[in-house]
């Protein structure tokens, strides 16, 4: 049986254990209507917000870049950004984005503002209000919110037959994307834009020059490396070579106490963090936000990737890690990235840093 907002639970006389519980059932069902009722408040204010806007720019016309989510994909889709003014110099500008990622798009100086989205089911109410005058949406159809009835659909990524199952087998991220957001297919190397008080926060923390930076946790298990090989890796670059190692990302991996080693995580925002890894002589991680920073700053890079899902040869990155050039690319075709042998890693590093020398 089901209760009236589409929860199926055990009936009564069944004796069965599983599924939610009565109390689990009315929590969601008061997160729902919480949600909701955010939601339509949160659409109408951005809806009025807009209308000012468009009141205020006359006859410009109001343009949309929609990608709200995954700190790699938009930070690999910034070419976007730069095409779309190309397109349209008289335009208004404005990067659809989730609040946790808006710091990568809030400075850059081809976009007029963002807009901070609640969730797809609002992007949906916008998009039918018809107050953009043009949208670019690289969003995949079918990613909905888990409260909203709404099923976000994308017709352009639809026509080109771009899905969740298949899109790594097509290309790299901004390659992918540009097309689900009607461009022509895109592989122009990615900036990240740094404030200089930025760099001067990080100058603060008087770090030492030229270090290797590592990143091992991603948001999903499957592209990430075991903790006892970073560990280990830590360890033998601490004996082999004098380089300071910093660990990155929110929530630290390796713990070695060594004082050549030096943990961040969860101490930086993310233009902090990228600019971290731009003074990096190193970068060293697996498939992540962060490795599309070191692409988009120009770092040398060894990638640790594995298969994820159906997708075994995939390569996200665009520009100069596409291009195979300061980027050392490992992949265990066939197996997923915690079983990528710790010598592959070793000896890449030593490719990247030279023989150890002997102490």
């Amino acid at each position: 049986m089901s209760n009236w907002f589409g929860i199926k639970i055990a009936g009564p006389s069944n004796g069965s254990t599983e599924g939610p519980t009565f109390q689990e059932l009315w929590r969601y069902r008061y997160q729902k209507s919480i949600h909701l009722l955010e939601r339509y408040r949160s659409a109408s204010a951005k809806y009025r917000h807009l209308k000012q806007i468009k009141k205020k720019i006359g006859n410009r016309p109001l343009i949309a870049i929609i990608l709200s989510e995954q700190m790699g994909d938009i930070i690999a889709c910034e070419p976007i950004a730069r095409e779309v003014r190309q397109r349209h110099p008289d335009g208004y500008i404005i990067w659809v984005v989730r609040e946790p990622f808006a710091e990568l798009v809030k400075y850059n100086p081809n976009l007029d503002e963002y807009l901070v989205e609640k969730c797809p089911g609002e992007r949906v109410q916008l998009l039918q209000s018809g107050i953009y005058d043009k949208v670019y949406n690289m969003h995949i159809s079918h990613r909905k919110c888990k409260y909203c009835p709404e099923d976000p659909i994308n017709p352009t990524a639809d026509a080109i037959g771009l899905t969740f199952d298949n899109y790594y087998h097509r290309g790299d991220l901004l390659y992918i994307f540009s097309q689900a957001a009607g461009l022509p297919a895109m592989t122009a190397e990615p900036k990240m834009y740094i404030l200089e008080s930025v760099r001067q926060k990080i100058a603060g923390l008087q770090l030492p020059a030229g270090p290797i930076v590592i990143h091992c946790q991603s948001s999903h298990i499957l592209r990430d490396w075991p903790a006892d090989n970073w560990n280990k890796l830590v360890r033998w670059l601490i004996a082999t070579y004098p380089y300071p190692i910093i660990e990155v990302g929110l929530a630290p991996t390796v713990t070695e106490p060594n004082p050549q080693f030096r943990s961040l995580c969860g101490q930086l925002s993310l233009l902090e963090t990228a600019e971290v890894i731009r003074q990096a002589r190193l970068f060293i991680g697996i498939d992540s936000g962060p490795a599309h920073m070191a692409n988009a700053t120009g770092v040398d890079a060894i990638l640790l990737l594995g298969k994820l899902f159906d997708f075994v040869d995939y390569l996200p990155y665009s520009g100069r890690y596409k291009r195979g050039e300061g980027v050392t690319i490992l992949n265990d075709f066939g197996h997923p990235c915690a079983e990528l042998p710790y010598a592959w890693v070793q000896d890449a590093v030593q490719q990247r840093l030279g023989q150890p020398k002997l102490v």
